[in-house]
């Protein structure tokens, strides 16, 4: 664990070939098991990096666009879950962490694969279980003799049935992407992940449709995972702090007295409050893992050896006095109005306040990773889950069913919320 920040840069700056965030990757979810014998690299960049390209250029390109077509598919999809829920006494429970995965699956298939793979059902309920069964594996495979993995696997994922799911539908159409970008490169082309991942896959060194599918859902897993405990820890948030849901109703009224729909962009509270709701709620306790694919010596003498990693503790800054006063209140004025003192507590004239935004990175805010490996799709996460709070906030008023019990569970370094934490919404 590294917490300086003359540490935390060389670590966010050190060679792909020395220090690998894909090793670890790739030694956590084991995907040659777990993703159905997809085989990942320990350096990235060995088979070309387009996928990254797709994600934080494409993607976050295309986001003005994207945004009419996100707001309808969540909030059409938010109130057809909670309408279900609908009680004797009018008013809705609904286990808040299924809901959201349920919304964010349903949005990330229309942005990653299309509307007409996001309207099959089989396709959308496998687009749900792949990412819990890849994790779920991924743990027993731990303490797995190697000899046994594939077996193990193959009993985890109850035969690979997501995984075999997704491949039957996405490699013919695939397919028939890579014959329209060699041979009609004019044609128009489809406007979602999958599109740009082949327009940006290697010229010289075809991928197969399969070795493009496993691309796809290495970069699926993470796009369901984490934006949806987030966003789950969000509204529990809104439920707790009910003096905060309030200045942010308002917020949200008054945009949407100006303009015909809210652009959560424009709402530098609800940005604060998404913040702090993730300063409070890590989803995980450690961040900016690197492997050491070979020894590594930091300026100072501090040497890793081969197969260790490093990484950047982020629950425990972010909870640090030092660098965030009071960190056990809740309070998201703290990134409306950057604290300007030193670690002293004294006031310091010569620190430039400038408000720190929910996407923005560095060292004091690493929950995006860090440096040549930063989440390529942080854009797109921020913007569905302000999409989310900003819908919640203009419909309803929620409470948490039992705001005593316990909403939450650590597994090893990752807080996840619980499944059955029960949200009141009216």
């Amino acid at each position: 664990m590294v917490t300086s920040d003359q540490h935390i840069r060389e670590l966010a700056h050190a060679p792909l070939n020395k220090l690998s965030l894909h090793a670890v990757a790739k030694e956590m979810l084991q995907p040659k098991y777990t993703m159905y014998e997809f085989e990942w690299k320990d350096q990235r960049g060995i088979e070309g990096t387009g996928f990254v390209r797709a994600l934080r250029s494409l993607l976050t390109a295309h986001l003005p666009v994207l945004r009419p077509v996100l707001r309808t598919i969540i909030s059409e999809n938010l109130d057809e879950q909670i309408i279900q829920s609908k009680g004797d006494d009018g008013l809705y429970r609904v286990p808040i962490f299924p809901l959201i995965k349920q919304v964010v699956t349903r949005a990330n298939c229309v942005i990653f694969f299309g509307p007409d793979l996001a309207n099959d059902q089989e396709f959308r309920n496998a687009a749900l279980e792949f990412p819990q069964a890849v994790v779920f594996a991924a743990e027993i495979l731990r303490v797995t003799p190697n000899c046994m993995k594939s077996f193990v696997a193959n009993i985890a994922t109850g035969g690979h049935r997501a995984s075999k799911v997704l491949m039957k539908y996405l490699i013919p159409v695939i397919q028939e992407r890579q014959v329209a970008r060699n041979g009609k490169p004019n044609m128009a082309r489809p406007v979602d992940c999958m599109q740009w991942v082949v327009d940006t896959s290697p010229r010289k060194t075809i991928w197969s449709a399969e070795r493009i599918v496993g691309e796809i859902l290495g970069l699926w897993f993470g796009s369901v995972h984490q934006l949806a405990i987030t966003t789950t820890f969000a509204i529990h948030d809104l439920c707790l702090h009910p003096d905060w849901a309030h200045d942010l109703r308002l917020e949200v009224q008054e945009a949407s007295s100006r303009f015909p729909h809210v652009e959560p962009e424009s709402l530098p509270l609800l940005d604060c409050f998404a913040q702090e709701s993730m300063r409070m709620n890590a989803s995980d306790a450690i961040s900016t893992r690197r492997k050491a694919i070979v020894p590594f010596t930091f300026s100072d003498g501090l040497l890793v050896a081969t197969d260790d990693w490093v990484c950047v503790p982020q629950q425990a800054m972010m909870q640090d006095e030092q660098f965030y006063p009071q960190p056990g209140s809740f309070n998201p004025l703290r990134f409306l109005h950057p604290d300007r003192t030193r670690a002293t507590g004294e006031p310091d004239s010569n620190v430039k306040a400038e408000r720190r935004r929910l996407t923005d990175v560095n060292s004091r805010w690493p929950v995006w990773g860090l440096g040549n490996a930063t989440c390529p799709g942080r854009f797109y996460a921020s913007l569905c889950m302000k999409l989310v709070l900003t819908h919640i906030l203009e419909h309803y008023e929620c409470t948490i069913d039992n705001p005593r019990g316990s909403r939450s569970f650590s597994w090893r370094s990752s807080i996840l919320p619980r499944s059955s934490t029960v949200v009141v919404l009216q």
